[in-house]
């Protein structure tokens, strides 16, 4: 009668977090934990799926659910019961392919070869607030939001999800909220033409300032005060930063230093703190052909800065040294602009790469802001993501990420579960790119 009782939470679970009728997928099991046997594992059901697939993993593993994990490759899964023989629990979100499946009880840690889980992606490109060609100014839900053109991104902390932070600077000098959780876009500024969001660790406060000022204020926004516009009191001036300043970024564990980086490759450090700021000499291959866009981004995986300059048609990579000596050198393209995928430095062609943001497992997103597409660096490999290159257009589509078009995007902003929310520039919208 037990074992009765549990499968069946077992089963309501599983209609539960799937919504249908998939628990002839999980056979029963009635074993329980044997003390007498080594920790083990035997078989996991089913074998193949999706993100928040319900899966069930068998063997022998103890009796506390809060002693185990289960990892699909080097990720580990929500657990949400166990019997001892059995473990419950959801699929992370994981690159396509097959990933083994190994389980840590307490101090043990066991694998099989033959217990492999292959992970079906499913791709998107919707669009999340605005409307394509519609470049009317005004707030509203989701559906009757518009935006003059979105040319920045970045996402904040929500509530139970994420929010967006859209900027418009060439045609209106707008900042918005989106709330996809609240349906709702809300105007916060309409002070100044700024960049990209500069999101600090906590991701409930950015920095903004902006690019084509003679003096460039920089200003705060706290979600603990309502993202009201504040004056931090900090003006960076053109005689230190010559070129437009379109972005900024924070390292780890480390929100009072915000670093930025001009158009012409002029490299500072800001102390929000105390109010100050001082520019570091960068050494190495810097760029040489100037224009009006770069991008700065940080990257936790890498512990290092990288910058896009798009009239080069590359990224480049800067990073401090263990003498606290800063460096740049070239990272991706630089091979002229084209679509060619490839090893980073050797093949890889981007066309005006801007906007860019970096995933927890440290893949790289690049827009290709005139090529119309979005360029993923994953370890030494570009390829294509989304987009048709080449060919501007307004399309989403709801299964395949290569099949969309875009119209001079412009930005790209990872969320906290590696969702890209892409700053349509002249689509006047706000996409979702979801590969999950």
């Amino acid at each position: 009668m037990k074992n009765k009782i549990y499968l069946l939470s077992i089963a309501t679970l599983l209609c539960a977090c799937n919504g249908k009728e998939d628990i002839a997928l999980f056979p029963q099991v009635n074993n329980e934990y044997d003390p007498g046997k080594p920790t083990l594992l035997t078989d996991i059901e089913p074998k193949y799926g999706g993100i928040n697939t319900p899966f069930i993993v068998k063997g022998n593993f103890g009796d506390s659910l809060s002693h185990m994990k289960v990892y699909f490759g080097k990720k580990y899964a929500v657990l949400t019961r166990t019997n001892g023989s059995t473990i419950l629990g959801l699929v992370p979100k994981l690159n396509a392919g097959r990933h083994p499946i190994s389980v840590v009880c307490g101090n043990d840690s066991v694998t099989q070869d033959s217990v492999i889980f292959k992970y079906e992606q499913t791709k998107s490109v919707k669009t999340v607030a605005g409307a394509f060609g519609d470049d009317k100014y005004q707030d509203g839900d989701l559906n009757t939001a518009r935006f003059k053109e979105v040319s920045n991104i970045a996402t904040v902390k929500g509530t139970n999800s994420d929010n967006v932070i859209a900027v418009e600077s060439w045609w209106n000098a707008r900042v918005s909220l989106i709330s996809p959780e609240d349906n709702s876009v809300v105007t916060l500024s309409t002070s100044h033409s700024f960049g990209t969001p500069a999101v600090d660790n906590t991701r409930e406060k950015f920095y903004l300032l902006s690019h084509w000022s003679e003096d460039r204020t920089i200003y705060s926004y706290s979600r603990a005060e309502n993202y009201a516009e504040k004056n931090t009191g900090i003006t960076i001036t053109r005689n230190d930063m010559p070129g437009q300043i379109w972005s900024g970024a924070f390292r780890e564990n480390d929100d009072q230093h915000l670093f930025l980086l001009d158009t012409e490759c002029n490299f500072c450090e800001v102390d929000l703190e105390n109010r100050t700021y001082k520019k570091i000499p960068l050494t190495g291959d810097k760029p040489n052909d100037f224009r009006d866009r770069s991008q700065f981004i940080y990257s936790k995986y890498h512990h290092c800065f990288f910058a896009s300059f798009y009239q080069m048609a590359g990224i480049y990579r800067i990073y401090e040294d263990n003498n606290a000596q800063w460096h740049i050198e070239k990272y991706a393209g630089f091979n002229g602009a084209g679509t060619a995928t490839g090893h980073r430095l050797k093949d890889a062609q981007f066309i005006e790469p801007y906007g860019m943001t970096v995933t927890s497992d440290g893949d790289i997103y690049v827009i290709n802001r005139a090529g119309a597409f979005i360029s993923r660096i994953s370890g030494d490999y570009v390829e294509t993501v989304a987009g048709k290159p080449g060919r501007s257009g307004q399309v989403n589509s709801d299964t395949e990420p290569l099949d969309a078009q875009f119209n001079s995007p412009q930005d790209i902003a990872a969320d906290s579960e590696d969702n890209f929310y892409i700053a349509g520039g002249w689509d006047r919208t706000v996409r979702k790119l979801s590969i999950e």
